[in-house]
């Protein structure tokens, strides 16, 4: 995440020190994409992860809700928000269910810790990024 908002930053200094307004509307259009694909990301590996079990009508929704970033409506960046914290909490809890299994049988769990560590701090960090300005601002 620190890489993250270093490489914000930089687009950012940089776009700041141009002068050409293409090399300036390109890099704008990149903060943008940068901004969205992590929260574009998360929505969809809760999607694949509600297929893994069956669950096609969560699979549809979580798919197709990307689609809803697209209106401009300051609720469905929060229902965005909402889902992916609740995403991260179901993260939290899928892990310990995986944890308790490992655990039981005697196997490695460190290396499932880390991985899942992982996921659930990229879903709460793409959850935060629904109150970056400027996110908030495109949906004002």
């Amino acid at each position: 995440m620190y890489i993250y908002y270093m490489l914000l930053s930089c687009m950012r200094f940089t776009m700041n020190t141009t002068s050409n307004s293409h090399r300036h509307s390109r890099q704008n259009t990149l903060i943008t994409v940068m901004l969205y694909l992590p929260i574009v990301l998360s929505l969809w590996l809760l999607a694949a992860h509600s297929l893994r079990f069956g669950h096609f009508f969560a699979f549809g929704v979580l798919l197709l809700s990307p689609l809803l970033l697209l209106i401009r409506q300051h609720y469905i960046l929060r229902v965005c928000q909402v889902t992916l914290f609740s995403g991260g909490l179901f993260w939290i809890y899928t892990t310990y269910g995986m944890l308790s299994v490992r655990l039981a049988m005697g196997e490695d769990w460190q290396r499932l810790l880390v991985i899942m560590g992982g996921v659930i701090l990229f879903t709460i960090f793409s959850s935060c990024l629904c109150m970056h300005p400027r996110v908030e601002k495109h949906y004002s």
